[in-house]
């Protein structure tokens, strides 16, 4: 991970149940054991990643956090500490100039609201640190869940765009739209 010096937000932010940091080479083992779960990548290609694609992966997102000084935050449970899977910020390569929302959990956190809680602290920095006007989300119409997170994070309808092999749903968001959905998350020290 890029030197705190070189972060253009804090390397820790909480929430009230989680923990979203940089990452550690030490998570790569639990994150490919996300990675693999047929149910976590059912929108996402809908085959489990093998462990050098989930390593390449997360080679990626260290390499975004480099260039760009944020990212995708590798996100601890608090509770337990134990990897639960990534929320951040990212340039999607179907819309590189745009600035991308985004989250991977693993299947055991899903239906807590835990997509909503990280995701509303990293838009409310993304806003009002990055001090962006504005922020995209990107899916698959059949993906409901990420959807109804979405619009809990004041992102609505944009476009449709095919891409690759793929028809992406992309929701857009400004920081007018966000309203009373204000995270209760906090910069930890950096």
């Amino acid at each position: 991970m890029s030197a705190a010096a070189d972060l253009r937000v804090p390397a820790r932010l909480e929430t009230p149940r989680l923990s979203l940091r940089t990452w550690r080479r030490s998570d790569w083992s639990a994150f490919a054991a996300i990675n693999a779960d047929p149910r976590v990548m059912e929108h996402l290609g809908g085959i489990p990643m093998r462990r050098v694609e989930s390593d390449a992966l997360a080679d990626r997102i260290e390499d975004h956090w480099h260039q760009h000084g944020y990212g995708l935050y590798a996100v601890e449970l608090r509770a337990t500490r134990r990897l639960a899977g990534f929320i951040g910020l990212s340039h999607h390569r179907a819309m590189p100039d745009q600035v991308e929302i985004g989250w991977r959990l693993a299947h055991a956190a899903w239906g807590r609201g835990l997509a909503s809680e990280g995701a509303c602290a990293v838009r409310d920095l993304a806003y009002d640190t990055l001090g962006l006007s504005s922020l995209i989300s990107i899916t698959i119409a059949a993906n409901t869940r990420s959807l109804r997170v979405m619009e809990k994070l004041g992102l609505s309808y944009w476009q449709e765009m095919a891409w690759e092999r793929w028809w992406l749903t992309i929701y857009r968001g400004t920081p007018t739209a966000r309203s009373d959905t204000r995270s209760r998350g906090s910069d930890a020290a950096r």
